[in-house]
């Protein structure tokens, strides 16, 4: 059951994209264990709200957040683990960026980084939670 209130925050951010069906925690759990990871709390709340999103972002932008049932799949099809093992894909600018979690310790990072690119200094970090990355696109940041 979701706070009214990251309801409404993920309801105004996201307000010009489309938006899917809500994600089940099985679905989520479902990659957890198969990465052997935890995923970001900000970032289930998202996918419970709806299972992917993708369009227009702030002025400028433009986010795929792509669904959970995919993102294992769309991870092997770009060799993530292979090329950068450590991170995981979880959309993309809708071009030629991919932004993605880096496991790291005791944290997690999110990176943006070229589809290109298989070296893992090519990737820009934020050490931001999973929404602060979502305002900073809603803002152009």
């Amino acid at each position: 059951n979701m706070e009214p209130a990251i309801k409404k925050f993920l309801g105004d951010v996201l307000k010009a994209m489309d938006k899917e069906a809500p994600a089940t925690i099985d679905m989520i759990e479902k990659v957890e264990k198969e990465w052997n990871v935890l995923l970001p709390n900000e970032y289930k709340q998202l996918l419970l709200f709806s299972n992917g999103v993708e369009g227009p972002i702030g002025d400028m932008g433009y986010l795929s957040i792509w669904p959970i049932d995919e993102i294992v799949e769309l991870n092997q099809e770009y060799a993530v683990d292979e090329f950068l093992p450590g991170i995981k894909y979880f959309g993309s600018d809708g071009a030629d960026i991919a932004y993605g979690f880096e496991f790291d310790e005791d944290e997690i990072l999110i990176i943006e980084i070229p589809f290109d690119s298989v070296r893992k200094s090519d990737a820009k970090k934020y050490s931001e939670s999973f929404f602060d990355f979502l305002i900073g696109k809603d803002r152009n940041e």
